[in-house]
């Protein structure tokens, strides 16, 4: 039998993942849920519970307990060449916010199962490691520096989100995480010198199977889909939460490790681009409507004697979202800087972000204006803008490792939108122009 036969190993599977409880007090500016217009008319002028004008509000709590899960199947193989190969599948219990109604009579719970990320992978000491699948992106989270999030649950990128409403967006929705897990095929090489390197491809923004088109009746919500009528009638969330406009995003990171006098350096530099769907006219041509992805971003870090310090940047076409802006929008500007300090079973640390967008007050492309312009691909938008979107945060925590795997953790948080002439609270008099949300958790998290 061939020596190198010896070295093949079928593939093993081992369950990892974590659990995590917290408790949660939330200050919210206008801390409302708005109720769906089609409730009110139901029930509001029915039993005059609800007012009928369709702007009704339900008072939320500031006091809420949150639990989450993760399940991670691991599997891992050799062959007889050496090569290592396996896959990844990452099921979460957190696919929607809320109860979601099913024809007024049965409902599907906010902890229902599905797939986070889910790809395989083979890998070479010396060629490096293709993955293929719903995962990360070398900018998206897999070769990033300068973002410190190794205290309480990660500061102001942390799990401060679960105890958050989407009232004006108050999320920190440009972390490198939320970039998304799209289908994609991905390259990470060996470190040589220092050097690494990666890049990937995605054909849309969309993940997992099908087409992403529950009917015959094909829309922007298709995986596929390159133009689409209502595309920027929507404006800014159209490019994101899922919608359809980004098209062959492909991200590429370059990065250097080493010390220097006993202290560890990271530096990366990465870039992220993508092309956008296209507003479908009335008329049947397609107009240019989106800017296209085009973000740089680069960040450092250095750590020594258990602390570590960082700093990330990011300027581009790029909204909050992720997602693409609309033509004529200002650019995207974020910085990103943390610093963290371990000494045995404690960890303690603090980050801090701003960034300015593009408000979302401004205009719409519609679909009557690209039908005027003929569908022209150089059309601009809206000239007149918006004011700008500035958004602004902080966190700070503390870790205490009970046993291996096993923390207890407490955090505070703040994060404030704020946009000249936007109203992000309608139920109160005058123009409330800014919107901050903070969050205080306490509670312990399990990871195996």
């Amino acid at each position: 039998m061939p020596a190198s036969s010896w070295a093949q190993e079928a593939p093993s599977v081992r369950i990892g993942g974590f659990f995590r409880a917290y408790y949660g007090n939330t200050q919210q500016s206008g801390r409302n849920s708005t109720v769906p217009s089609t409730l009110a008319t139901g029930v509001g002028s029915a039993t005059g519970n609800l007012p009928a004008n369709g702007a009704n509000i339900a008072r939320l709590s500031k006091n809420d307990f949150s639990t989450d899960a993760e399940v991670r199947v691991l599997v891992n193989g050799k062959t007889a060449n050496g090569l290592n190969y396996g896959a990844v599948v990452e099921i979460a219990f957190n696919q929607q916010e809320g109860r979601n109604i099913v024809q007024q009579r049965a409902s599907t719970g906010k902890s229902t199962a599905s797939i986070d990320e889910a790809y395989a992978f083979v890998s070479s000491p010396r060629l490096g490691q293709i993955r293929f699948g719903d995962e990360d992106g070398p900018v998206g989270g897999l070769m990033n520096s300068g973002v410190v999030t190794n205290f309480g649950s990660g500061g102001i990128y942390g799990d401060r989100e679960s105890f958050v409403t989407r009232q004006a967006n108050a999320r920190t929705m440009t972390s490198p995480g939320a970039l998304g897990d799209s289908t994609k095929i991905i390259y990470l090489s060996p470190q040589v010198f220092g050097f690494d390197f990666g890049a990937s491809y995605a054909a849309n923004y969309n993940e997992g199977e099908d087409t992403g088109c529950s009917t015959n009746q094909s829309s922007g919500w298709c995986d596929s889909a390159y133009a689409f009528t209502g595309a920027s009638a929507i404006g800014i969330p159209a490019a994101g939460g899922g919608f359809a406009a980004r098209r062959n995003e492909y991200q590429a990171a370059l990065r250097w490790r080493g010390s220097l006098a006993g202290v560890g350096l990271a530096v990366t530099g990465g870039y992220l681009g993508a092309g956008a769907a296209r507003e479908l006219t009335l008329a049947g041509t397609q107009a240019r409507v989106f800017n296209n992805l085009n973000v740089f971003q680069v960040g450092a870090q250095a750590t020594a004697y258990g602390v570590t310090v960082g700093a990330q940047y990011e300027h581009g076409d790029s909204n909050y979202f992720w997602g693409n802006t609309l033509r004529g929008d200002r650019p995207m500007d974020q910085f990103f800087t943390g610093a963290s300090y371990t000494a045995g079973p404690f960890s303690f640390g603090a980050n801090y972000v701003i960034g300015t967008f593009e408000g979302a007050s401004r205009g719409s492309f519609s679909a009557a204006q690209a039908d005027a312009s003929g569908g022209r691909s150089n059309f601009a938008a809206n000239p007149a803008g918006a004011a700008i979107m500035r958004r602004i945060g902080y966190g700070i925590g503390g870790n205490y490792r009970l046993a291996p795997g096993l923390d207890l953790l407490a955090e505070y948080s703040s994060y404030t939108i704020a946009e000249r002439g936007r109203d992000f609270d309608p139920s109160n008099a005058g123009v409330q122009d800014r919107s901050t949300t903070k969050v205080f958790l306490v509670g312990t998290r399990l990871a195996f």
